[in-house]
């Protein structure tokens, strides 16, 4: 079994000055916990495996190639494989634990 709390892996992001780590990786998935504040930059990107994102804390804005969507804290979101996106408008520290399936890098973009 493998566990984790997200507030104290939140907490190290920020004294690192870090803005993700990976935590868990098997072949089928992989999750991340990333951390952003105001005046961070998350550019428009895409991913060729699915992402499933649980907002932990904070608000924020989602861009896709389609929409845009509020986002905050106990929010679940998910988005397709392939989906150019990326989240702007942090109010405060956002955080968001990510999983990709399968794994992230393993499938061609």
């Amino acid at each position: 079994m493998n566990q984790t709390n997200v507030a104290d892996v939140a907490d190290q992001l920020a004294e690192d000055g870090e803005m993700e780590t990976e935590l868990m990786r098997e072949v089928s998935f992989s999750l991340q916990v990333m951390r952003f504040e105001p005046g961070d930059e998350d550019p428009m990107h895409a991913h060729a495996e699915e992402e499933i994102y649980l907002v932990n804390t904070g608000e924020a804005t989602l861009v896709t190639e389609d929409e845009s969507v509020e986002v905050a804290s106990g929010d679940i979101i998910h988005l397709g494989s392939g989906t150019d996106h990326q989240f702007t408008d942090f109010d405060d520290e956002f955080t968001v634990t990510v999983i990709y399936a399968p794994a992230e890098g393993s499938q061609a973009v």
